[in-house]
């Protein structure tokens, strides 16, 4: 695998198949190549920042050394700055001030230019924050930042670096928060609404500017979501649909009904979303379906705010509490519904977990036999299969596990289907993993933010690619 492949797994959060891939192309036993090294020392980062004690300062040991044997051999800032924090890290702080001294030196006289005008300076102000200088280090993150503004994914390296250095030596990191990314968002909300009404589209601008909006996550339903949707794309935030049902379908159920200004406003905004995904191929509309689209788009924003060292709230736009989002640090804004407009009709539905696992844990669940080895285990809740993961983390060491999130997967007879996907993504699991498609990953950090979900890539399906990910408990 080319190096860049790798370097591309490590930048999507795929760790362990990142450092397989690397194994798998002879890399590890690299010693005269930078760019090698570079990347090993990436790679042991990442992994050492998902371990604990020990564990972890060996692995950011070994990180050090790939990063200065790397700078040993084509003198460059990147390296050597990684270098220096990842000696930090491993308990050598004498070592650490050495290195951050002579990264100092490179980028003043010119000999280790930043990748970037962001990066340039980025460097800089880490050596200053390993050398305890913090007031120049925040004037060089500005500069960084100056020039390059919306570079939120290279601001999130950074912060991250940052605040883990602060935190590794006790000290305040609050600070960090100024240079946060916007908030991430995920949003639902009625649909009696006029087209007209002023005061809910008013509303739906201020809850996005009180929280600080730059991404949302939701549905487009006529209505709340729209209003949302178009608030959202008005302050240059970006708009990622995460629809419940096939594009045609939700149109007809969701925004049809409700007049040809629904219609119009829904067509402009899918064409200016960011990306759009579908839940479900099912036409049948359901109460599980919209909850299971919902707890997906939750995941969804929680997932980037991660990505991007940010926050993640939901905002609500409805007139009544019993199906407002859960975090207490959500947003319910109440309105009047100003055209007393019967929601969607809807069937009830339920949502259904699949699991499938080449080993019974006998603690709990039911299993049977499905195929090739595996069983297969329904469960009702996502509560209830994260219950069963643990049991299988606790008790195998070499299971292969996957499993489905399902909306309507009893009620539409297409349960069947449901186990002959997550049985073909169970059997490319690799043994001590469990895996499951994006959407599922994302519905379970939705309800567990605890988890690591972790992109691994994608499946070849007869409707399309399937993106796959791990998932994990934090350590």
């Amino acid at each position: 695998m080319p190096i860049n492949d790798v370097l591309a797994l490590a930048r999507a959060g795929s760790t362990s198949r990142a450092w397989d891939a690397f194994i798998v192309a002879g890399m590890e036993s690299v010693t005269a190549d930078p760019q090698v090294l570079t990347l090993k020392g990436r790679l042991f980062k990442d992994q050492a920042r998902k371990a604990r004690g020990e564990v972890a300062a060996r692995l950011y040991l070994q990180s050090a050394k790939a990063y200065a044997d790397a700078a040993a051999l084509r003198p460059d800032s990147y390296p050597l700055i990684n270098a220096a924090t990842m000696s930090l890290f491993a308990g050598q702080s004498d070592h650490m001030a050495l290195l951050a001294e002579r990264v100092l030196t490179m980028l003043d006289t010119g000999i280790g230019v930043g990748e970037t005008p962001y990066w340039h300076e980025a460097t800089r102000a880490e050596a200053l924050l390993l050398l305890v200088r913090q007031a120049e280090a925040k004037a060089a993150l500005d500069t960084a930042i100056a020039a390059a503004p919306a570079a939120w994914e290279d601001r999130a390296v950074t912060l991250r670096q940052f605040r883990q250095v602060l935190e590794f030596r006790n000290e305040p990191s609050k600070w960090l928060s100024d240079y946060s990314p916007p908030t991430s968002v995920y949003f639902k909300g009625m649909i009696g609404i006029s087209p007209e009404d002023r005061r809910a589209a008013e509303a739906a601008r201020d809850a996005l500017e009180s929280k600080r909006a730059g991404f949302g996550y939701g549905a487009l339903a006529a209505g709340a979501d729209i209003l949302v949707a178009e608030a959202l794309i008005e302050r240059g935030a970006e708009l990622h649909l995460i629809l419940p049902m096939a594009i045609s379908a939700f149109r007809q159920r969701s925004v049809d009904p409700f007049g040809a200004a629904w219609v119009a406003r829904f067509d402009m905004l899918l064409a200016q979303a960011a990306s759009v995904s579908i839940i479900s191929p099912s036409e049948i509309l359901s109460e599980a379906s919209i909850d299971l689209a919902a707890q997906v788009a939750k995941g969804t924003a929680i997932e980037n705010a991660l990505r991007l060292e940010g926050s993640a709230v939901g905002i609500e736009l409805n007139d009544i509490r019993s199906h407002s989002f859960d975090a207490a640090s959500d947003l319910l804004v109440q309105l009047e519904r100003s055209a007393h407009v019967a929601s969607a009709d809807t069937e009830s539905g339920r949502t259904s977990v699949t699991l499938v696992c080449d080993q019974i844990v006998d603690a709990c669940g039911n299993w049977t036999p499905a195929a090739d080895g595996f069983y297969v285990c329904d469960v009702r809740s996502l509560a209830e299969a994260q219950t069963i993961l643990r049991e299988i983390q606790i008790g195998t060491t070499n299971a292969r596990t996957a499993l489905q999130v399902v909306a309507n997967a009893i009620d539409n007879g297409d349960g069947g289907d449901a186990i002959t996907l997550v049985l073909r993504i169970a059997k490319c699991t690799l043994p001590g993993t469990i895996t499951a498609d994006a959407a599922s990953a994302r519905a379970l950090l939705s309800l567990f933010p605890n988890l690591w979900i972790e992109p691994l890539g994608e499946l070849s399906d007869a409707s399309g690619a399937i993106e796959i990910y791990a998932i994990s408990p934090k350590a």
